[in-house]
């Protein structure tokens, strides 16, 4: 019951989203309050480097829409309906995580399934990408049925899902479907082999035209987003442009911040416990053959965090059981318990830098809440230009508010005087002057001081001709107002 809960709860420490995350968020913004209006949807202004699918986002959005249509109807703030679909997207992914604990528990006994959800629930990454709109975490939601698929035998349709999610979400998932299809075959796990291929290739090829139908309709032109995705990251080998990290960076960097203390626990468990090496085989060749395109990010390998943890969780069983061994038994449940604590304690130190790294919805948010008596009363009509950087780093169309404001992400050199307010980076805009400085953590300084520094991250500028003080507010009722100095002066004539 507390998988849930841990699931959606970054969402009040870090409400705000990233770039990565940006298509679909701004789709499911789209889609909860254009609808059918195609023309005003972001993607047409700002498509991103490659295309990406709707069908995530409209299922997310489906399930989040009657909350978000409540938020509406009574008024309420746009970001609530963000908090809707993000909620929405962590009761998915806890859909998928659910399944495959429910098939361990039934192959690995009841045992095996609570200590799998303690070690996910206390893991950072796998609890924060539960609730990012990103096209991985989608695909992991339906790769965790898989494996439940898989642990109880049915390799037909574990295929044929990670056939579906590698055609529509994430086409690295097909390497992930191989090492496991032939660990079924090396096991004569497959009744028939001619009904597996020719069942998963059907499914894919429903992907395929199911993708192609509605993106095709969304985009305003022929295509499938997957296959555009793949010949820029595979074929044209492009990918790089956004960085590029050693060999063996997911090896000795990516999972083990990802696994935390736990990772201790896979060496022993893999000596004690014969029955997950196999799994543990297939996600190794995955990660292998992924280490070999350069540019490299935790989530292109997040798939292979739910078999590492199904190791930990047997060695976690394997401990408890043995706690009352009279030769050492105790103490090394002990150490158990212990390295468990500094994970969570690892995990809250993530939480914690995380929080700062949304500077521009944070000063976006802020700003709004500076100017907002000055809007209320008449007294200001904002026109705010956000440009990429603050677009990248948490500003969506879901913190906009919806009225008298107006906003643009227009990019290039133009003329700024027509805007009232800035959100930039920048550390001066010529006609404008500070108004808002949000800080944030120097990345620099985690690893070097036990106190990172803070520096500036964000800023928004104000033009100078509207660099007033608003007046005060009213008084509260039956609160008599305070004399002013001309009030004295006429009480003295």
């Amino acid at each position: 019951y507390w998988c849930p809960f841990t699931k959606v709860s970054p969402l009040y420490w870090c409400p705000f989203t990233k770039v990565e995350e940006s298509f679909n968020m701004q789709a499911m913004h789209d889609i909860l309050h254009h609808g059918l209006n195609l023309s005003a949807y972001d993607h047409h202004s700002f498509p991103g480097t490659v295309p990406r699918t709707f069908l995530g986002a409209m299922i997310t959005a489906l399930v989040a829409s009657p909350f978000s249509f409540f938020f509406q109807s009574v008024g309420a703030p746009k970001i609530m309906s963000q908090f809707a679909v993000r909620a929405a997207l962590g009761l998915i992914s806890v859909a998928g995580v659910s399944s495959f604990r429910w098939q361990l528990g039934k192959k690995h006994g009841a045992a095996a399934s609570v200590a799998y959800g303690f070690v996910t629930m206390i893991q950072f990454h796998l609890v924060f990408y539960a609730t990012r709109a990103l096209p991985n975490t989608f695909a992991l939601a339906l790769v965790n049925i898989s494996y439940g698929y898989y642990l109880r035998g049915d390799m037909t349709r574990s295929m044929c899902l990670l056939a579906f999610t590698g055609s529509v979400f994430r086409f690295e998932v097909l390497i992930l479907a191989a090492p496991l299809f032939f660990l079924a075959l090396y096991r004569k796990q497959v009744p028939s082999l001619l009904r597996l291929i020719g069942s998963a290739s059907a499914v894919g090829a429903a992907g395929v035209a199911l993708s192609v139908t509605v993106d095709s309709l969304m985009w305003g032109r022929l295509l499938w987003p997957e296959a555009e995705v793949f010949y820029f990251n595979a074929i044209l080998n492009r990918s790089h442009e956004w960085g590029t990290s050693p060999i063996h960076w997911y090896v000795t960097s990516a999972l083990p911040r990802a696994m935390l203390g736990t990772a201790l626990f896979i060496p022993t468990s893999l000596w004690f416990n014969p029955r997950v090496r196999d799994l543990f085989v297939c996600a190794c060749v995955y990660v292998s053959i992924f280490s070999l395109l350069p540019h490299k990010e935790l989530r292109f390998v997040l798939y292979v965090v739910p078999v590492f943890n199904m190791v930990c969780a047997e060695e976690l069983v394997r401990l408890w059981r043995g706690r009352e061994n009279p030769k050492y038994g105790k103490y090394w449940f002990r150490g158990a318990t212990t390295i468990l604590a500094f994970t969570l304690f690892g995990t809250w130190g993530f939480l914690k830098v995380s929080q700062q790294n949304y500077p521009g919805g944070a000063a976006l948010e802020e700003l709004h809440n500076l100017e907002r008596l000055n809007v209320t009363r008449g007294l200001l009509t904002p026109h705010v230009h956000i440009d990429s950087s603050a677009a990248q780093q948490g500003v969506t169309r879901f913190i906009e508010e919806q009225r008298r404001w107006v906003y643009s992400k227009k990019e290039g050199e133009h003329d700024m005087a027509g805007y009232t307010h800035l959100v930039t980076d920048k550390a001066s805009v010529e006609g404008f002057v500070p108004f808002i400085t949000v800080t944030g953590v120097d990345l620099s300084s985690v690893m070097t001081s036990p106190r990172p520094r803070m520096v500036p991250k964000m800023r928004v500028f104000k033009r100078k001709d509207l660099d007033v003080a608003p007046p005060p507010p009213p008084p509260p009722p039956g609160k008599p107002q305070q004399a002013t100095e001309a009030d004295d002066d006429d009480e003295e004539l």
